[in-house]
């Protein structure tokens, strides 16, 4: 039983224990429930004064002051997060500046809070319990106006402020469990009070009671409480002390008189009875026989063997007990065990219901008071299973051989301890090279690959593994004589071999299979890459066409204004005209890298495929704080090539420059240059960079297909590979030229046939063409308009149609001189519109001409080129406009 000093203060702690659980379970939750109350209330506050302060502004139309109040709200460590919407529900401001311009509803995932999108989207305000119970969302509608003086709302937006719950209830838990702490010790020190009460007065004496006690009952009888005083555990001391005693005396004169018994007991034992019990217990056959051949003794061993009692074979010859034949054989070796008068072993033969036992007889001659030998006694041993084991291990071992030498896998025989090479099959030497007493000298790294993870070192440590008894089952790069590198599949386990543990491992070369794996997934990449490049020109073929319709009108009225405005409205429709113009390039850059078509050579400025790689690269270079510096020589003359790849091979190396250097510290920079060297006819370019380089162990493999440095995920390994079979395709070469710091890419190319040799001259100017009647056919009113006033400028009739079908209207009433029909419009495009003008007006289809902002579609580009007409891609200039029409004849 348990003793009281620990009883009581265990049962003291224990309520101590069920008390703090109790006030924690009941008053954790109210505690956490005012702190919530509490934020809701501040919440609450904030939101009130939120929404009047932002309504005023927005209806002010200061958007800055707006955003500026919540961006304050960024450093408020009790706001998660806040965000302002538009009427469209686009966060206009917000404490996260990643979420501006983008829709409320998909990046409230990002921080688990859809459940507000729908009450942003109604319009509803209210405070809402965040998931987990960890944050108060407040939301809000907001009254926003137009950019004015007056305050009068137009439309409304969406507030939206997280309030983080954790901390204030976190604080509020703490509080709960300092109280409960705080009584828990109270109760602690009670029980340590009772436990120094109980020990002192009732436990520390009972305890010497019971030492005395356990020591008399261990045979101590001089064991003693020594308790003194009148109470109860005083008087127990004493009677027992006196007991004690009594206990003694009894005990002293019970040794004494066993003492002599025992003595007496062993005078009465003979020693031929201990004799006999020993050799009637031994499992060996014990037998004595006189020179004779009479038994004169026979173990009970004996008896079981021969079904023979001791009674019926003592005094008897062994030609009467076992037949003449049998006994002549044994009494041969006892004779010679008397002559020789030594021990001798002999191996003998009894045959038995199961078959012919084998013996081990150990014979010794017997001697008499003179020491002649008289007669033999023998010991003998079964060892017939022993033979039998013997000679199945010989065959195993023999089959054990022929299937270790026969298998197609290579086999290996490890050491358990030193790991050593100590038997291998014919395969392991058929594979690896090594003969079998070469292997016994090699270790397990000498045939491993020796680059990590295929080392000595991590060999030995799944080694260990398999010694421990785990089962092991790896891919492993192993090494031949010949220095080749091979795949193996390994399985190892521990394994008994003639009594001894050893490390058996199996190796099967999966070289063949791990490169077909290989290709496979080579393939299904590219197969990826092919279905991503397809479905991004499905997605840029929208957006270009989208996106050229408004290009079209911006360019052309840019440039309309810069030829008939005054110089100040010149200017700055010049700058209009660069802008939009350039946003026409980087559309024709994408539509150009999606296109899939035979490369085109063509006169092309170098000057220009830079521009190009920088106006889709621009973004990601400047977001990233890198510096680009160009310089070219101005004597680069035009080169013949297909623009469209090259734009791609110097995209390439601009955005692998800028991969290496976007977590690179300090200044970072991506230097282009481009020369022209004479002597060569050749134009050089070189893109360099100031990162961190490409490794020496990595730089002969940069060209490789699916090699790639970056991490998984961020590189395919194919834009190197692509690029030189670009520049090779047009006779040039593309090398990684040594560098000290960073990496350095030169582009060698020929200026070939269709190159100048020299820079390139201004176009000659188009003449003037004679006044044309021309219908435009167009369902954007914009582009129609913008080409009307074109050609109308040059003083040519112009007839506008918004679709096809009231093209067809006007043809059956008048002839047109040119007809300008665009490609994609609702009902009937320009396909539709061509054919059945070659069905109705063979000779006008000689006059149409094709406007569209989406080449991208491969159906377009066949029918355009079949039909052999001419084409203008949106955004188009109006010099290109009255080129097209120039070029008809009258």
């Amino acid at each position: 039983m348990t003793s009281l000093k620990v009883t009581v203060p265990l049962i003291l702690l224990v309520f101590a224990a069920v008390l703090s659980t109790v006030n924690l379970l009941y008053h954790v939750p109210q505690a956490e429930q005012v702190a919530q109350e509490d934020s809701r209330k501040r919440l609450a506050q904030e939101m009130s004064r939120l929404q009047s302060t932002l309504e005023y502004l927005l209806l002010k139309g200061d958007l800055a002051s707006a955003q500026h109040q919540i961006s304050v709200l960024a450093h408020n460590h009790d706001v998660i997060v806040a965000a302002l919407t538009d009427d469209d529900q686009r966060v206009i401001t917000a404490t996260r500046r990643a979420w501006l311009g983008r829709p409320i509803a998909e990046v409230l995932p990002q921080v688990g809070l859809e459940q507000v999108a729908g009450a942003l989207r109604e319009g509803r305000s209210g405070i809402d319990i965040g998931p987990g119970g960890n944050s108060l969302i407040g939301h809000a509608a907001v009254l926003v106006g137009s950019e004015g003086d007056t305050l009068r709302p137009s439309r409304s937006g969406g507030l939206m402020v997280a309030y983080d719950l954790a901390g204030y209830k976190a604080e509020a838990r703490e509080q709960v469990i300092h109280q409960s702490l705080y009584w828990a010790g109270w109760v602690t020190m009670l029980a340590f009070a009772m436990w120094a009460v109980f020990h002192f007065l009732l436990t520390r004496r009972t305890a010497r009671l019971v030492r005395a006690a356990e020591q008399l009952a261990a045979g101590r009888l001089d064991a003693s409480s020594g308790l003194r005083g009148n109470d109860e555990l005083g008087r127990l001391g004493r009677a027992f002390d006196s007991m004690a005693l009594q206990v003694a005396e009894t005990q002293t004169h019970l040794r004494d008189d066993i003492a002599v018994r025992a003595r007496v007991q062993r005078e009465l034992e003979a020693t031929d009875e201990r004799l006999q019990q020993i050799l009637n217990n031994s499992t060996a056959v014990i037998f004595a026989r006189d020179a004779k051949s009479r038994f004169l003794f026979v173990n009970r061993q004996w008896e079981r063997v021969f079904g023979i009692k001791s009674a019926d074979v003592v005094g008897r010859l062994d030609r009467d007990v076992r037949g003449e034949e049998r006994a002549r054989a044994y009494r041969a070796h006892d004779q010679l065990v008397i002559d020789c008068n030594m021990t001798m072993e002999f191996e003998e033969t009894l045959p038995r219901e199961d078959g012919l036992h084998t013996y081990i007889s150990i014979k010794f001659p017997l001697h008499d008071a003179e020491g002649r030998a008289h007669g033999v006694c023998g010991i003998a041993t079964d060892i017939t299973e022993r033979k039998r084991a013997d000679e199945a291990l010989r065959a195993s071992e023999a089959s054990y051989r022929a299937i270790f030498d026969a298998t197609e896998d290579a086999i290996f025989l490890h050491d358990i301890e030193t790991a050593a090479i100590v038997d291998v099959n014919a395969r392991a030497c058929a594979e690896f090279g090594y003969t079998r007493e070469e292997f016994m000298e090699l270790s397990i790294g000498a045939l491993s690959a020796g680059t990590y993870p295929y080392t000595q070192e991590e060999a030995m440590v799944h080694f260990a593994r398999v010694v421990a008894g785990e089962p092991m089952h790896i891919e492993w790069q192993c090494r031949t004589r010949s220095g080749k590198l091979r795949w193996h599949e390994l399985h190892g386990k521990r394994v008994t071999i003639d009594g001894r543990d050893r490390v058996l491992a199996l190796a099967r070369d999966i070289t063949d299979k791990k490169r077909a794996q290989a290709d496979l997934a080579r393939e299904r990449e590219s197969s990826y890459e092919r279905e991503k490049l397809a479905a991004l020109g499905s997605l840029l073929a929208g957006v270009a066409h989208e996106l050229n319709n408004p290009l079209s009108v911006v360019v052309a009225r840019a440039v309309l204004l810069e030829e008939q405005g005054n110089p100040d409205t010149q200017v700055a429709a010049a700058k209009i005209r660069a802008a939009a113009e350039r946003c026409a390039r980087i559309v024709r850059t994408f539509l150009a890298m999606a296109r899939q078509q035979p490369p085109q050579r063509g006169p092309v400025a170098i000057e220009d495929v830079i521009t190009a790689a920088l106006d889709i690269a621009g973004y990601a270079v400047r977001a990233t704080g890198i510096k680009v510096t160009i310089e070219l020589a101005a004597d680069i003359p035009m080169i013949d090539a297909d623009a469209d790849q090259l734009h791609q091979v110097l995209l390439n190396l601009i955005l692998n420059a800028q991969q290496s250097l976007q977590d690179l510290k300090g200044s970072r920079c991506i230097d282009i240059s481009g020369r022209f060297d004479r002597a060569t006819h050749r134009v050089l370019i070189a893109v360099a960079d100031n990162g961190p380089g490409i490794p020496e162990s990595a730089r002969a493999r940069v060209f490789e297909p699916y090699f790639t440095t970056k991490p998984t995920g961020v590189g395919t390994g194919v834009g190197l590979a692509v690029s030189l079979a670009f520049v090779e395709a047009h006779g040039g070469t593309l090398t990684l030229e040594p560098k000290e710091t960073g990496a350095a890419f030169l582009i060698s190319l020929p200026v070939g046939e269709g190159g100048t040799g020299e820079p390139a001259d201004d176009p000659p100017a188009h003449p003037i063409a004679h006044a044309r009647t021309i219908l435009v056919v167009d369902d954007q009113e914009e582009v129609r308009e913008t080409l009307a006033e074109i050609l109308a400028g040059a003083s040519h009739r112009v007839v506008t149609a918004a679709s096809g079908r009231e093209a067809l209207e006007r043809m059956a009433s008048q002839r047109y001189d040119v007809i300008f029909a665009d490609m994609r419009m609702p009902d009937l495009d320009g396909r539709a519109l061509y054919r059945e003008i070659q069905k109705h007006w063979p000779h006008q289809a000689e006059r149409v001409v094709f406007v569209t902002g989406d080449m991208l579609t491969t159906a377009l580009r066949e029918f355009v080129a079949c039909s052999g007409r001419p084409l203008i891609e949106k955004p188009f200039l109006p010099s290109e406009v009255r080129r097209v029409v120039v070029e008809f004849a009258d």
